[in-house]
């Protein structure tokens, strides 16, 4: 695991919430305090939507929903004047982006030896940092793949004009 910390937040919030950046990764958790705490869990509710909106939603394959599907209600519990105590969103590469990144790293790893590639986003204390880690079905000592991890993110970042460290 590596820690990045951003410095721009009001940035990396628009980045987050106003973008298709991260509409690719797959929406885990998310746990919000401002007057009170929310926990969201980010699994799809199969039984809410009709076979056909699943079908437009593309998860046929996913146990969560996309982060450009959940995005907008978690936005909703944020904005305001006041800023929450704490924020953490928990957002997971989708299959298609592990395979991706695999292949362009030219890993030796396959997606069959990845759990998944995580961001943890975490704001409190005035303080944001993205951990960016990886759960493996096997044991490696090879840190590669996590440093790819992070440089594309930190790469992600600074396009985006958002100073980190």
């Amino acid at each position: 695991m590596q820690t990045i910390e951003v410095l721009d937040i009001k940035q990396f919030m628009q980045l987050l919430f106003q973008t298709n950046a991260l509409d690719s990764y797959e929406f885990i958790s998310a746990s919000i305090r401002t007057d009170m705490t929310y926990n969201l869990d980010g699994h799809i509710n199969k039984e809410f939507f009709t076979p056909d909106e699943l079908e437009q939603m593309n998860t046929n394959e996913s146990l969560y929903l996309f982060w450009h599907t959940a995005k907008e209600k978690v936005f909703q519990l944020i904005k305001g004047k006041k800023t929450p105590s704490q924020l953490k969103i928990v957002l997971k590469l989708s299959e298609d982006g592990t395979c991706s990144l695999l292949e362009s790293t030219h890993s030796t790893l396959s997606t069959m030896d990845i759990d998944g590639m995580f961001l943890n986003i975490l704001f409190q204390h005035d303080k944001l940092t993205i951990v960016c880690g990886i759960s493996y079905k096997i044991f490696t000592l090879d840190k590669n793949l996590e440093n790819e991890v992070t440089t594309s993110i930190s790469s992600l970042l600074k396009g985006a004009s958002i100073t980190c460290q």
